[in-house]
């Protein structure tokens, strides 16, 4: 029979932190699986860390240090499964993900072509759950994600075959190459999702960059023209921008803000997503981490 599941692991100069990883994925209640870690450190200390467990279901792949998109793109032109699923090398599954997400699969309609799942933000500092991230939207999710990432890329499980349609990540993003992802990947396939936190996010110091991540949601903005030229959803963009650039200290996103009322003054079709958004954990944890209290 084919093999079902290709998980992928970019890593990066994380030993101790991939050990973590990879025994979340070879504790799994589901193991029709193979693990692709793929290092762009090309760290001898990790090719015999992966070498250590013993299992022929691990494969490493040297990677020349591109980047975490350009290693899951060599993930997923090397995987043999019939699905995909992704963890980054600071973060763990919870032992029965695969199994949920595989029975899920077989209950949704061939339309369906990724189930993520909901996920804690775990400090490793602190040893404790900050909070939940739970699932906002299946179905058809493009409108969803046109405003904001609502997945998180360790809880995805996709079907290989949608890439083929979809494209592999673009590897010119600096950050939020996830969400330009998971976005094109919506205009191919619906999305399903299961309401329980199946993946611990781990939060941890250095982890976030918050000038890259502007880089990442203007070149959002820039890229898609659903978000460009459309002035209720880039408003919306404009004004969370505008909102954590002050919270950080930028009085530049008094800018953003003014031009998110110029081109929405209302805020018509907005309220309820940016309510929702400020009062989102996702939010919280960068602000704290813009903030230097995470």
């Amino acid at each position: 029979m084919p093999l079902r599941v290709s998980v992928i692991i970019p890593t990066y100069n994380r030993d101790e932190l991939l050990k973590r990883a990879i025994d979340s994925v070879l504790n799994q209640t589901f193991d029709d699986f193979e693990v692709l870690i793929v290092d762009g450190a090309r760290r001898e200390s990790t090719r015999e860390l992966v070498r250590s467990f013993g299992d022929g279901r691990l494969r490493y792949i040297p990677q020349r240090g591109k980047g975490i998109a350009n290693a899951r793109n060599l993930g997923v032109l090397k995987a043999r499964g019939e699905f995909i699923a992704f963890l980054d090398d600071d973060d763990r599954w919870r032992e029965n993900k695969l199994e949920l997400q595989i029975e899920a699969f077989k209950r949704l309609p061939p339309g369906y072509g990724l189930v993520y799942t909901a996920f804690t933000y775990y400090s490793l500092e602190r040893g404790k759950v900050l909070g939940i991230k739970h699932p906002k939207a299946s179905g058809d999710v493009y409108g969803h994600l046109l405003k904001d990432n609502i997945t998180g890329t360790s809880t995805i499980m996709v079907r290989r075959k949608c890439f083929k349609r979809a494209g592999l990540f673009r590897e010119d993003f600096v950050t939020c190459e996830d969400w330009d992802m998971w976005l094109r990947m919506a205009k191919v396939c619906r999305f399903g999702a299961i309401d329980e936190p199946l993946v611990d996010y781990s939060i941890h110091p250095g982890q976030f960059s918050f000038a890259k991540y502007l880089a990442g949601r203007y070149r959002m903005i820039e890229t898609h023209g659903d978000i460009r030229h459309n002035p209720k959803i880039l408003s919306y963009h404009l004004l969370q921008i505008g909102i954590l650039k002050l919270f950080s200290g930028d009085k530049s996103g008094a800018r953003e803000v003014l031009e998110a009322f110029r081109l929405n003054p209302m805020m018509k079709g907005n309220i309820r997503d940016i309510l929702s958004s400020i009062l989102d954990v996702r939010t919280r944890i960068y602000i704290l981490k813009f903030l230097g209290r995470l």
